[in-house]
């Protein structure tokens, strides 16, 4: 899946202006409960204005006059350490941004590096959840034999009235045992893990699903 498919449209979000005041920002922020906005200039992403760098910035400058300060224009208070990711990018390697980069949004461009959203971390976690059923019960098996392993499981778990939502495999580390991790739905998960164990699969662990 491409980012373009979960990020939050240009025309759906506060963008703020170089030229805006402090003041402005400060009151866009705290009335919508965010932590930042992205400020644009001519379809450009320039950066993003955070709340606690305004108030860090005045602290620091030992201001007297609070008010005299929210008049100050945005383009002083900018963070411009936020990189642009192309809209075609795919989620997993957003993912991979995310969990390198302590950023709350990434600014996202099209093919004229025309500024055109942004992904949050809430946007990319949510789909990563459901396309990983995340929330479906869990089955983990310990195997020395990987090879036709995997088919074995799967034709288990279907004549026995499951649904494979997701399978991930782990190299545990220890031995070369590896670690199948399988999501399953239709079917009670102990029911297919019986099934799995009377087959001569070592079931490790047994994760019921996830109720909303």
């Amino acid at each position: 899946m491409r980012i373009r498919a979960i990020m939050t449209p240009v025309n759906k979000l506060l963008v703020l202006s170089t030229t805006d005041s402090a003041g402005k920002a400060l009151k866009l922020i705290e009335e919508n409960d965010f932590l930042s906005l992205p400020v644009a200039e001519e379809r450009h992403f320039i950066g993003f204005l955070s709340k606690q760098f305004i108030y860090e910035t005045y602290f620091k400058e030992n201001q007297s006059d609070f008010e005299a300060f929210l008049k100050r224009p945005v383009k002083e208070f900018i963070h411009n350490r936020v990189e642009c990711v192309k809209q075609d990018l795919l989620v997993e390697e957003a993912a991979d941004i995310f969990f390198k980069n302590k950023v709350r949004f990434l600014p996202v461009v099209n093919e004229l590096n025309e500024f055109i959203g942004i992904l949050t971390q809430k946007s990319l976690f949510g789909v990563i959840t459901k396309v990983y059923g995340l929330k479906d019960p869990k089955i983990s098996i310990f195997t020395d034999d990987f090879k036709g392993t995997l088919a074995k499981i799967s034709e288990i778990i279907s004549k026995n009235g499951g649904n494979i939502t997701n399978i991930a495999l782990f190299d545990t580390e220890v031995m070369g045992i590896q670690e199948i991790s399988v999501r399953i739905v239709g079917q009670d998960i102990h029911v297919i893990a019986k099934k799995l164990e009377d087959r001569g699969f070592k079931v490790r662990d047994i994760v019921e699903g996830i109720v909303d």
